[in-house]
């Protein structure tokens, strides 16, 4: 019986260990919301960021419908617009340095780090955006890795490097 009885305090004492520490709001504050509760992705490269609508500089998206000038374009810019969400949604850290100027829209222009990546070279690297040059990529083309402002080739045959 006594056996019994230094078994079931064992068990008690092992199972009130278990319980939860409590945080202190220090250790609370720590904790950093995610970037995707202060911001709306608009398009790959169209983000409003704290209130601030911004547009990448260093990188063009392909159009959305109804703005999509072919089908071709349409998928590259929702494939875009998933995998920015999703960095977006993850991330801790966001920077933004205004480049100076603005869109036609009033955007400004800025290079946008999340979490250390720059989100414009991302969509880059992916084949999901172009290089913002005088000449705007064109989509609806025929792939040529001669074209102006042109996604890597290679980007566009494996899954996406982030």
């Amino acid at each position: 019986m006594r056996f019994r009885s230094l078994l079931a305090a064992a068990a008690l004492a092992a199972v009130a260990g278990c319980s939860p520490a409590k945080q202190s709001e220090a250790d609370i504050a720590d904790v950093q919301p995610s970037v995707g509760s202060r911001a709306t992705v608009i398009s790959a490269d169209i983000l409003v960021i704290d209130g601030r609508h911004l547009r990448l500089s260093n990188a063009f998206a392909p159009e959305t419908i109804p703005d999509a000038r072919c089908w071709a374009e349409a998928v590259a810019a929702r494939q875009g617009i998933s995998i920015v969400q999703r960095l977006v949604n993850n991330a801790r850290t966001v920077s933004i340095e205004e480049t100076g100027g603005k869109d036609e829209y009033d955007r400004a222009f800025a290079l946008v780090t999340l979490d250390g990546l720059d989100l414009g070279q991302v969509l880059i690297d992916n084949g999901l955006a172009g290089r913002r040059t005088q000449e705007l990529f064109n989509w609806c083309d025929p792939i040529s890795r001669n074209a102006p402002g042109a996604p890597a080739v290679t980007a566009l045959t494996g899954p996406p490097r982030l």
